[in-house]
């Protein structure tokens, strides 16, 4: 697991990129005072959950932000990370498994190979492009 911290703020965690292992175990990614919660589950035959729902509660925040995800499951892609003052800190080659995570900070995704697959995922509600983001200069 790659933690990726801003240049500005030295102690702000932007992103997360995260390569999948081969051990049955659980590895929690997120810290968990971000929004955007993602774990690792490497599971056998016979692992199960107790059924259990989710339940709403009161949130502590009176304010938030979109975080988003993108993991790979075919194909390859390249994602650059952004610092706070929107100036490149990182790229990376994705490959299947592999997940990435933008807590803070921007993101750029250039897909590499025809019938790339890709799951996002992001905290809602997401009230579209005009109201939930910003586009950096190029």
């Amino acid at each position: 697991m790659k933690k990726i911290y801003s240049k500005i703020k030295k102690k702000k965690l932007l992103h997360i990129i995260f390569s999948p292992t081969k051990k049955n175990q659980r590895i929690n990614i997120s810290p968990e005072n971000e929004f955007m919660q993602l774990c690792y589950l490497n599971l056998n035959k016979n692992n199960k959950f107790i059924p259990h729902k989710h339940f709403w509660k009161k949130n502590k925040q009176s304010r938030r932000i979109v975080q988003e995800s993108w993991l790979l499951i075919k194909g390859s892609a390249k994602v650059q990370l952004y610092d706070l003052d929107d100036k490149i800190l990182t790229s990376k080659t994705l490959k299947p498994g592999d997940v990435a995570i933008t807590f803070a900070g921007g993101h750029k995704l250039n897909v590499l190979k025809n019938n790339t697959i890709i799951y996002e995922h992001k905290n809602g509600p997401y009230e579209g492009q005009k109201k939930d983001l910003i586009y950096l200069k190029k």
